[in-house]
């Protein structure tokens, strides 16, 4: 799709759901008529589709597309608790209707079913993956049930914008060769937000337990660069903000960035940008 992804997804169904163990049973062979991302708040249990059976716990997204039949087992001690938006992703305007599921074939009316693209990309999404270290999407997906709710006004609008932005962002992920290990994804989120040119590595080796070439290997698996080089970027990233978006100085916004000295904050700005750190805020603010 040469990198691009042109989707219109409007929030059908969005709330929160304790699953009650005593319903197992008739919790079984649901099948949809949209898309459906159910984020697990609390507790535990089991999902399952024609094929293949996982286990969910805190933090795992479970991803269905349209008319796939499945399965949702609580766990008789911690139930499962779910964020659950059923949703449109081709629709050219919002369907008016609550009706998202059937656990009847014979009920399965095709008025309700979604509209779907052949060889679409998020249908390719992952069953089931975690999202325990990415608390930016967990916090867009428990905003997007919380809008969807509301009367506010542009709260509809509001949610179909974060539901864009979250399954945008979930195709990214599944882009990328491979997930990243769970341990580095930690550090990569810290880096990003620290964005600290003091970062060191000793401190991530003691984060994620890795031995050095480990740590390296997974850490370049996982982001195409290796960890000075990440960090020099996201350092830069800040720093141009800082530029355009505050009037301090630049010794300040070093400072600020972890660089003990003005000069090699310049030398390395320049470097990455191809101008200085003055003439690149004259040229953003005319």
């Amino acid at each position: 799709m040469n990198g691009e992804l042109s989707i219109r997804p409007f929030v059908r169904v969005a709330h929160y759901y304790r699953f009650p163990i005593e319903r197992n049973a008739s919790e079984s062979s649901r099948i949809g008529y949209c898309y459906a991302f159910h984020l697990v708040r609390e507790g535990r249990g089991r999902i399952s589709v024609p094929g293949e059976s996982r286990t969910v716990k805190k933090g795992d997204l479970i991803f269905f597309p349209p008319s796939l039949r499945h399965s949702f087992y609580s766990d008789p001690v911690k139930p499962l608790a779910t964020y659950n938006v059923y949703c449109e992703l081709w629709a050219d305007k919002p369907l008016r209707t609550d009706v998202h599921l059937v656990w009847n074939d014979a009920d399965f009316h095709p008025a309700y079913l979604t509209s779907m693209r052949p060889d679409a990309e998020p249908d390719r999404l992952p069953l089931v993956q975690s999202l325990q270290h990415r608390e930016a999407l967990m916090t867009i997906f428990a905003a997007i049930v919380r809008h969807h709710q509301s009367e506010a006004a542009a709260s509809e609008e509001i949610a179909a914008s974060l539901l864009k932005a979250f399954v945008l962002e979930l195709v990214q992920l599944a882009r990328q060769p491979s997930y990243a290990d769970r341990r580095v994804q930690a550090v990569i989120e810290r880096i990003d937000r620290e964005a600290d040119a003091r970062a060191r590595e000793d401190q991530w080796l003691d984060m994620t337990g890795l031995r050095k070439s480990q740590f390296h290997q997974l850490f370049k698996q996982a982001t195409g660069m290796p960890p000075k080089a990440y960090v020099t970027r996201a350092v830069m990233k800040r720093a141009a903000v800082s530029l355009t978006e505050s009037g301090r100085s630049i010794t300040d916004i070093a400072s600020d960035l972890g660089y003990s000295s003005i000069h090699h904050f310049t030398r390395q700005f320049t470097q990455f940008y191809g101008t200085p750190p003055t003439e690149y805020r004259k040229r953003q603010n005319n």
